[in-house]
């Protein structure tokens, strides 16, 4: 099997990491981390732009695709692979060369990948982590939707689009293969006022959540949850800002149980996209019980875990804010795990990261009768989202804070889509236990309910295949897989000079199985 990847192209993750929670684990009060078995492919012509989804017991399926076009299309290749790192099966499905995967998404041991032309022209393709089955639906969209993002419930996919600049919800029988567009309806407000800014999937609950902007004037704009049934229907709204100066900036829900729920997110100034600190607030019924907000600068050891160039930047910035008595605000948004319910409040933990930009210049010439003339411009361009600490948080069931920890969490890529990088889970004692990937190390870390730290943290380098390999430089991500197990991949450059059977120089893409006992 050819297994191949560009070294320098960032790996593509999927948008919404599936099951990052795993309760009920009998662990130790002091845990640690152990590699249990590694595979190594080395990166040559022929297949690009590997991924891998883990599909809990059944194992994972390494996704893959033909360098090479032909005038039919491209082949992209499904290979599953069982908890033992063995193939299991490999197959391959046949994509019109014009379709590029839009999205993908992963539930309940099945992928779902997303191709789409311009046209509107599109492939849903489903592949089966049980014995690697695969399904395949065609259609047709209107040409002009931009899909943004993906999710699966029930025997529907839905996508987030927009159409002719118009939020567009729309979803896709799995059983009939037809689509159909979700009505998006908020009372006494038009359809060309509301901003669909995001989506999320419950499973457990088999809900949707719809998150909207809603222009009232030119001085009023709130920030609605709609929430709606597997099948679509609408059970509940909310107005998040019906009744506060802020603006809501990012939204994640939690159904915490008896027709409850929880938000969580971040909040700016009125008109401001740049980020002032978190809310935390708690619903029922459509109404909302209590809403509070907290300043990022209240927060403990916030701007610890920044590159030290921008903690100066930063610092600088809030001194003369504070002598104009002005508000110091951040471009920082949260990526908030489900809420979890303990018996003195909720736990919460978020990842912070922030948008980053390259600039890149362009030059066009044109010729005008005969008279050549050079433009240069030059632009931004959107680089990724780049997160650099987490925070860990403790409320009251009145939603006041009583604790919260700062701690460094810097991955080694950078996503274009909003993910969630720690798996953690919380023990019999309401210990949180975390694992992830800091920098080229994984890391483990614990901290009582209390907030107070019960291990010190843990780090582990990333494992090679061979004694003397020195890693120059990596790529990698770890997920929760099944059980008390993680799998780790990505790719790494390495050398060893220690045995002549041995390559001097690998660029590989590796797949390790890790323990967290």
């Amino acid at each position: 099997m050819y297994i191949a990847l560009s070294f320098f192209k960032h790996i593509v993750m999927r948008k919404y990491l599936i099951s990052c929670l795993f309760l009920g684990i009998a662990m130790s009060m002091f845990s640690q981390i152990s590699y249990e078995k590694r595979l190594e492919f080395e990166l040559r012509d022929g297949h690009v732009d590997e991924e891998v989804y883990p599909i809990g017991a059944d194992g994972f399926i390494l996704t893959s695709i033909d360098k090479e076009k032909s005038s039919d299309g491209r082949y992209h290749f499904f290979t599953l692979f069982n908890t033992e790192l063995e193939v299991v099966k490999t197959d391959s499905v046949l994509i019109n060369s014009s379709r590029d995967q839009i999205e993908t998404f992963v539930t309940n041991g099945v992928l779902y990948s997303f191709y789409k032309n311009r046209r509107g022209h599109y492939t849903l393709i489903s592949v089966s982590g049980n014995d690697l089955e695969i399904s395949r639906i065609d259609g047709e969209i209107p040409g002009k939707t931009f899909v943004n993002e993906m999710a699966v419930l029930g025997d529907f996919a839905y996508f987030r689009a927009l159409l002719k600049n118009t939020p567009y919800l729309f979803a896709i029988n799995l059983k009939s293969g037809m689509h159909e567009p979700i009505p998006i309806n908020i009372d006494k407000v038009r359809l060309k006022n509301i901003q669909l800014s995001d989506f999320q999937v419950l499973e457990e609950t088999e809900e949707l959540y719809l998150y909207a902007q809603v222009k009232f004037s030119n001085k009023v704009r709130d920030s609605f949850v709609i929430c709606l049934d597997k099948n679509g229907k609408k059970t509940a709204v909310y107005n998040l800002s019906a009744d506060v100066d802020f603006n809501i900036v990012d939204i994640s829900a939690s159904n915490i149980g008896g027709g409850e729920y929880c938000f969580t997110g971040t909040y700016a100034p009125w008109k401001s996209l740049f980020s002032q600190g978190i809310f935390f607030c708690k619903a029922n019924n459509g109404i909302l019980d209590f809403m509070k907000f907290y300043p990022f600068t209240g927060l403990k050891n916030f701007f610890d875990f920044m590159p030290e160039r921008q903690q100066v930047r930063l610092e600088k910035k809030k001194k003369r804010k504070e002598a104009k008595g002005q508000d110091f605000n951040l471009n920082y948004a949260i990526a908030a795990h489900d809420i979890i319910v303990q018996k003195d409040g909720y736990l919460l933990l978020g990842e912070a990261f922030y948008p980053t930009y390259r600039t890149e210049t362009r030059t066009t010439t044109t010729t005008t009768n005969g008279v050549t003339s050079t433009t240069t411009t030059t632009v931004q361009i959107f680089d990724g989202y780049q997160y650099t600490h987490a925070v860990l948080a403790k409320f009251g069931f009145d939603g006041n804070l009583l604790w919260d920890q700062c701690f460094e969490m810097w991955p080694l890529y950078k996503p274009y889509h909003v993910k969630r990088f720690i798996a953690f889970s919380v023990d019999e004692y309401e210990n949180v236990k975390m694992v992830f990937s800091n920098r080229e190390k994984l890391v483990s870390k614990i901290i009582d309910t209390y907030g107070n730290p019960v291990q010190s943290v843990m780090e582990y380098d990333m494992e090679t295949n061979f004694d003397g390999d020195k890693t120059k430089s990596s790529f990698s991500d770890i997920d929760y897989w099944y059980d008390n197990y993680f799998i780790s991949y990505g790719f790494q450059r390495i050398k060893n000079k220690t045995s002549d059977d041995i390559k001097k120089k690998r660029n590989v893409f590796f797949v390790s199985k890790v323990m967290f006992e």
